[in-house]
């Protein structure tokens, strides 16, 4: 009987102890921060080591942009257990992406257009101011030549088809720098309008709705049965 006592005193002490036994779960989770998992359905954490007891315990293990994935782990007491795990991205943040991408693509090419546009125009008056620098000096040179010439014929050449040659020349280069700089005015003022316009359009938004799914429910077990606990987040910015 002494014995039977002694026993039962033993494994009453002894019991309590192995059942607080403990193992170490390291998580090895990609992306490697800003991670968040709910251990049991109903305990949330966000650190890379957890201490649970021995036994099998149920993880949903979350990040931002991702999806959230659902498994089991064995903790063993007394060691630690390496979690190697990959969250893929969800059906909504590969969406939102193929939109901004989108977004940003047709950003890119009205903004480029006008700006094109005025560079090509400023190439324009350039060539013209050349053009018409060299055609000024080439009439300067003629008529400083008639006034100083005394031979008929060449007076004559002068008068007859040189100078109104090199005249022409530089209404040609006159009338072509007006057009390249009325260009480049209008490529500056289309720039300056397109981009206040494509600085008013709505970027898209992301809406991560594993986030709203991983942070509205967790099951708080209770003696009628448990509750589950539902939130919402939602997101709000300045005007």
């Amino acid at each position: 009987m002494f014995r039977s006592l002694a026993s039962l005193f033993i494994a009453s002490c002894f019991l309590p102890v192995c059942a607080q036994e403990t193992g170490t779960l390291r998580m090895l989770i990609d992306p490697g921060h800003d991670f968040s998992f709910i251990v049991d359905h109903k305990h949330r954490m966000q650190q890379r080591e957890v201490k649970l007891s021995e036994g099998l315990h149920h993880f949903s293990i979350w990040a931002p942009e991702r999806v959230i994935v659902d498994t089991t782990v064995f903790v063993i007491a007394d060691r630690t257990t390496d979690l190697l795990l990959r969250l893929p991205f969800s059906a909504d943040h590969l969406e939102y992406r193929k939109q901004l991408a989108n977004y940003q693509t047709k950003k890119r090419w009205v903004r480029t257009v006008p700006i094109v546009a005025m560079a090509g125009g400023l190439v324009w008056s350039g060539i013209s101011i050349g053009q018409y620098g060299k055609a000024k000096k080439a009439l300067d040179k003629d008529r400083a030549d008639y006034e100083i010439n005394v031979d008929p014929g060449t007076l004559s050449t002068l008068k007859g088809s040189t100078i109104p040659a090199h005249n022409a020349d530089l209404k040609k280069a006159r009338t072509s720098l007006i057009g390249g700089l009325a260009f480049t005015a209008i490529g500056a003022g289309a720039t300056y309008y397109l981009f206040r316009l494509t600085s008013k359009w709505d970027r898209p938004l992301f809406d991560d709705r594993e986030k709203v799914r991983f942070d509205g429910m967790a099951w708080i077990p209770g003696a009628q049965g448990g509750i589950l606990m539902a939130g919402l987040t939602i997101e709000l910015s300045r005007p």
